[in-house]
């Protein structure tokens, strides 16, 4: 795990047309990469791993250490990512 996101109990559309609660990477890695793409968005000068840079600068800290197993660099944090390329650039 390098980045987490919310993915338990995720409220998601389902195959008939209702929402259903689930649970997993199935729902996070969505999570992530939405958010990667959204603060991309706004610099779309940044490089692909400058912004992967940013988003783990921003992550909150989660679990024992700064980078740990089950929460990697913490949980991803789209407006601190934004505030933080908004301050120092791509090179953040």
């Amino acid at each position: 795990t390098e980045i987490a996101a919310p993915g338990v109990s995720t409220k998601s559309t389902w195959n008939d047309g209702k929402y259903k609660s689930i649970s997993g990477t199935s729902m996070a890695c969505p999570h992530v990469a939405g958010v990667a793409l959204m603060v991309w968005s706004h610099f779309p000068t940044c490089k692909n791993s400058q912004i992967r840079n940013v988003l783990i600068r921003s992550a909150a800290e989660r679990g024992q250490g700064k980078c740990n197993p089950e929460y990697g660099h913490g949980i991803i944090q789209g407006k601190s990512a934004y505030d933080l390329l908004e301050k120092e650039g791509c090179t953040a």
